[in-house]
């Protein structure tokens, strides 16, 4: 055993050992150490060249140099470098301007470069980006880039992921893809490629890894069958967009040789003719088939073996014929998997076919604009999973309410037709799809737009470009919803953000094109966004409500936040943001919320929050580095209902003038919502106001409170710090706190004496600190008490006697070795000998004048306890007796908080009236000996 344990010691020496060489070395290259690793000198002037080719109009690139961090590159905005060896591996930029200068390519370590909708001026790829060899990701989508393709990106071997798309190349050949054989993804979209010719299938074929390849509106040509080389085709490409096109039917025999991997095809919107080329219909691993926009004219028998093909389009083409004919095509193991057929926009003609029954997996039909007649078979009602139904209004909308209505999974295309409304909320109506590039251009009225709460996916466009862009002030709802990609570019004018709840990721930069002044609220929490915060904030002083909560963010604040004047709600919590909180918030005097918990701030907690932040309602400080003792000033918040310092390294005292904190102490309730002219979410109970979101410790446990739920609460925490004194008499005229929360600190003393005055309480921690002395007899009258921790303390004597004290478990008295009485020991020392109970307040010893008084009573309790636990056990049931404790308590002036409060007054009054009873039998049967004097 001493040899195993020896053995356990040095293995946990070791690792002590490696772990502080870990820090020392300086790994992990977020702790802000002295020894983390420095960005080197030669990439940090590489930068800086290239910072000298750009316009920068939104201050994207204001850390660039400054002298704040002058030499940490590696904290740049967009710059990211490797935690071991410094080098800048990841940069990205967004809403610059400028030339690609080649200084940038002396950053020879970079594995990622995203410089997406940016605008290069007509600049030309430089040569040296060849140089550029450990390159695995490159987005250059929209970047407003011309001229050739340098020959020299033959040398980026590593890459997988290449995006080219929506520039102005002038590409007159191939050749440099055909070495990049680890690409994954490759998108070229309208990219002129009608000079490339027959080298496309060619060159298709040598990239083994190719899984997802976008070709959309490049002017390809027809590819002639005979320019299709006859060697072993990769078998990876899982996804093809050709749409947009000249394709012809003989690019279908090279399509042919993907037959085994091809799950997505999109060929809409080219020059195939006549019938469907038959091979088609032997690619057995198709989803998705989209042929619409041509000139076929038949459908092959071959496509009802698409055993696994689930959309199928051929709108607007040269269909012809019998419906059920060419349904009858379309029989075999398709039927069971298909869920849309679109097949409007053609010429076919007759009846609706009885055999679309056979159909039962279908969610779309769409047979709209043919020459159908006949009446509508009764078997359709067999479609139990049809959900979209096509229609044309023939009227145009101002205001459009569907809030909660069922519209989807697809997005009502009828919103087509409507291109005046100003109105506009389609929230919560169970809409699972993309958002179609026509539903932005719609209406130049629009000044209110809605789609929260549904399951849209994809990529936002550049809204500044819309129509949306026309309208003046305009607010924009896409909360609660599964959008990706970088946060749009919006329109100068915009009033309100919502884009929380989301998977955004990037930087928050393209909001820094909003420079009207007219920004009033802005949403963006719960979503991947990382970066640091930039700082053109300046222009946004109209803003009332910032929330970039539950983020990736870090770095510090920046001082421009003091210009947010207008602020009353700021959300920062569960980011990474570090260093202290800046002078200039102090300026935001309007602040009701402030959460800045689950963050790495540091230094003590400003004094001028209480001095200049006197509107705060709720303030947030958990889990952070906070040092330093909690600042007098606090005591002058006088509105603040929720007080979070928990987890930090405060020390000292509690301030003795905590009874100041008046809100906590009247009925009144003074936080107010943030209201708005209109509503900004799918939750009518809102009423056109926002209400403030927080994660709160609530009775032991993290819980999210909103929608107005989070203004009810009133709580201090202070737990999990360094605090030592005693707990100040003052804090009991708190009359209307809910939880008290000063566990795991270093306090010592007793509970204050009137602790009982606080008869909302419901939740009490004071464990795992050093607390001693009786237990206050007052503690009995916390009726509401439903969660209480006394443990690990130096409490004595006996507990006092309530029904609520006596229901806890006894691990909240548990560490307390002085502490007697139910529910830690049935007895007190001294009980037996004196032959006496307690019945009341324990702290002053008072016992009753019999013991058989005592054994009557518990008779009762444990009564009352069973008639409480057998109420509880309806509640869950739904019993209908529930509604009597009500109703038996109805008329007395008590306080019920819920269900709970009153079946344990239920059980503790039949508890009296047994004890009452038993007490009388006792007498009558002379129990109870009067004591005679001699």
């Amino acid at each position: 055993m001493m040899i195993m344990g020896g053995r356990f010691l040095q293995l946990v020496y070791a690792l002590l050992i490696l772990l502080h060489m870990q820090t020392s070395v300086g790994f992990n290259s977020t702790t802000g150490g002295e020894n983390e690793i420095r960005c080197i000198e030669s990439e940090r002037q590489a930068l800086l060249a290239f910072k000298q080719s750009l316009v920068d109009e939104y201050g994207s690139l204001s850390s660039w140099g400054s002298e704040e961090e002058k030499k940490e590159c590696c904290k740049w905005e967009g710059v990211e470098c490797s935690n071991i060896t410094g080098h800048v591996i990841v940069l990205t930029l967004s809403v610059v301007r400028g030339n690609l200068n080649p200084s940038l390519f002396k950053l020879q370590h970079l594995t990622f470069l995203d410089f997406s909708w940016n605008d290069f001026n007509l600049s030309h790829i430089p040569e040296s980006i060849g140089s550029l060899n450990k390159l695995q990701h490159l987005n250059l989508r929209h970047c407003n880039l011309s001229g050739s393709i340098p020959n020299q990106l033959a040398n980026l071997t590593s890459l997988q992921h290449l995006d080219l798309s929506h520039n102005n190349f002038n590409i007159k050949n191939l050749e440099w893809l055909s070495p990049l054989s680890y690409l994954q993804f490759l998108d070229m979209s309208e990219i002129d490629l009608s000079k490339v010719n027959n080298y496309l299938p060619e060159v298709i074929n040598k990239l083994p890894h190719l899984t997802i390849l976008y070709l959309y509106a490049c002017n390809l040509p027809y590819i002639l069958p005979q320019s299709i080389p006859m060697i072993n085709t990769s078998t990876s490409l899982a996804t093809l967009d050709l749409s947009f096109n000249n394709l012809s039917a003989s690019t279908s025999q090279w399509l042919s040789k993907f037959n085994k991997s091809l799950v997505s095809l999109y060929l809409s919107d080219n020059s195939f003719q006549g019938l469907i080329p038959e091979n088609l219909g032997h690619m057995t691993y198709l989803e998705t088939l989209d042929l619409s926009g041509n000139q076929f004219g038949g459908i092959p028998k071959s496509f009802g073996n698409l055993c696994k093909l689930r959309y199928l389009a051929l709108s607007h083409n040269n269909l012809v014929g019998m419906l059920p004919e060419l349904i009858s095509n379309l029989s075999g193991c398709l039927q069971l998997s298909l869920e849309e057929l679109i097949l409007g926009e053609n010429k076919i003609k007759g009846p609706l076919p009885d055999m679309i029954k056979n159909f039962m997996s279908l969610r779309q039909l769409d047979f709209d604009n043919n020459q159908l007649n006949g009446s509508l078979p009764k078997s359709i009602g067999l479609l139990s999973k049809l959900e979209c139904r096509d229609w044309i209004p023939p009227f145009q909308l101002d205001d459009i309410k569907l809030v909660l209505c069922k519209l989807g999974p697809k997005f009502p295309r009828w919103l087509k037709t409507q291109i005046n409304f100003s109105y506009l909320d389609i929230s919560g109506t169970g809409i699972s799809d993309n958002i179609p590039k026509w539903f932005w251009n719609l209406s130049s009225w629009a000044f209110h737009v809605n789609l929260s709460s549904n399951d849209l996916y994809g990529v936002l466009p550049n809204l500044s470009t819309t129509k949306f862009a026309d309208s003046f002030g305009l607010e924009i709802d896409l909360s609660k919803n599964k959008l990706e990609g970088p946060l749009p570019i919006f329109p100068v004018n915009i009033t309100l953000i919502n884009l929380s709840e989301n998977s955004f990721s990037g930087s928050i930069s393209s909001l820094c094109t909003i420079t009207s002044g007219n920004l009033v609220f802005l949403d963006v929490s719960h979503n991947q966004l990382s970066k640091k915060l930039p700082r053109c904030m300046t222009r946004w002083t109209s803003l009332v409500v910032l929330n970039l909560a539950n983020n990736h963010l870090f770095g510090k604040i920046p001082s421009s936040i003091g210009s947010l004047s207008c602020l009353e709600s700021l959300g920062l919590q569960n980011n990474n943001f570090s260093g202290e909180i800046p002078w200039a918030l102090g300026s935001c005097s309007a602040l009701q919320f402030l959460g800045l918990n689950y963050n790495s701030f540091s230094g003590m907690i400003p004094t001028w929050i209480g001095e200049r932040l006197s509107s705060l309602t709720f303030l947030l400080l958990r889990s952070n580095n906070f040092s330093g003792d909690i600042p007098l000033q606090l005591c002058w918040l006088t509105n603040i209902m929720l007080l979070d310092l928990s987890n930090n390294n405060l020390s000292r005292s509690i301030p003795w003038c905590i009874h100041n904190l008046t809100a906590l102490a009247q009925k009144e309730n003074s936080a107010r919502d943030h209201s708005f002219p209109i509503r900004i979410d799918a939750d009518p109970k809102n009423n056109g106001r926002y209400a403030d979101k927080a994660s709160v410790m609530w009775k032991g446990m993290e819980r999210d409170y909103g929608n107005g739920n989070l203004k009810n609460l009133r709580i201090i925490d202070l737990s999990s710090n360094k605090l030592t004194g005693e707990i100040p008499v003052q804090i009991s005229v708190l009359f209307e706190l809910v939880q008290l929360n000063l566990s795991r600190n270093q306090l010592a003393g007793r509970i204050p004496s009137d602790i009982g005055q606080m008869r909302q309480l419901e939740s009490l921690d004071l464990s795992q600190n050093q607390l001693s002395g009786h237990l206050p007899g007052s503690m009995s009258q916390l009726n509401f008490l439903s969660t209480l921790n006394l443990s690990y303390n130096n409490f004595s004597g006996r507990i006092p006697l309530s029904t609520q004290m006596q229901s806890f478990n006894a691990s909240a008295f548990v560490g307390n070795p002085s502490l007697c009485g139910l529910p830690l020991t049935p007895t007190c020392p001294g009980d037996e000998k004196s032959g006496s109970e307690p019945t009341d307040s324990g702290g002053k010893d008072n016992q009753e004048d019999s013991s058989e008084f005592w054994k009557s009573f518990k008779p009762g309790m444990e009564l009352g306890a069973a008639i409480g636990f057998v109420g509880v056990l309806a509640v869950k049931l739904d019993h209908p007796w529930k509604h009597l404790c009500f109703l038996l308590f109805n008329n007395m002036r008590v306080r019920l908080n819920n269900l709970k409060d009153c079946l344990y007054l239920l059980g503790t009054a039949v508890g009296l009236v047994v004890r009452e009873h038993v007490s009388r039998l006792g007498r009558k049967l002379k129990l109870f000996e009067p004591s005679v004097s001699s």
